[in-house]
């Protein structure tokens, strides 16, 4: 295959067949959506408490589905670092708890916060149920 696709972009076989393979090619390396739960914006606080560290911080959700949260905070955590989490659930909810994997980390230099992305790894079934439906319900009254 590599062969060939060398000689069609070398030998001059045409621009409509390099065209033609080149979008094969990007296709195939196109990556599939990773979500596999509903995603709303929220805006609500987060306890952070850094194991080991007995670390404690404090943090604001972003936006929130039953696999996991985007948070911003001052402190920097480390794509990969275990974490739990403590939060309440916006109208009323109870309090969850849950461990979570910090999976993307960066500055937004707008907010001058630290972003995270963060999947749940162990939460009560209870609580990603009533996590999955208020996104059920999700309206601009969960900011």
């Amino acid at each position: 295959m590599a062969g060939a696709l060398r000689r069609l972009l070398v030998g001059g076989k045409g621009q409509r067949a390099q065209t033609r393979i080149l979008r094969a090619v990007a296709k195939q390396h196109e990556s599939p959506n990773r979500r596999h739960f509903r995603r709303a914006p929220v805006e609500f606080p987060i306890t952070v408490i850094v194991p080991g560290d007995e670390l404690v911080l404090d943090a604001t959700a972003l936006d929130l589905s039953a696999g996991g949260v985007r948070m911003a905070m001052n402190t920097d955590l480390p794509a990969g670092q275990s974490i739990l989490l403590r939060f309440t659930l916006p109208k009323g909810g109870r309090e969850a708890l849950a461990r979570g994997r910090v999976v993307l980390s960066f500055f937004e230099a707008a907010t001058k916060r630290y972003a995270h992305g963060v999947a749940f790894t162990q939460i009560a079934p209870e609580d990603q149920e009533s996590i999955a439906k208020m996104l059920d319900g999700a309206t601009p009254e969960l900011r």
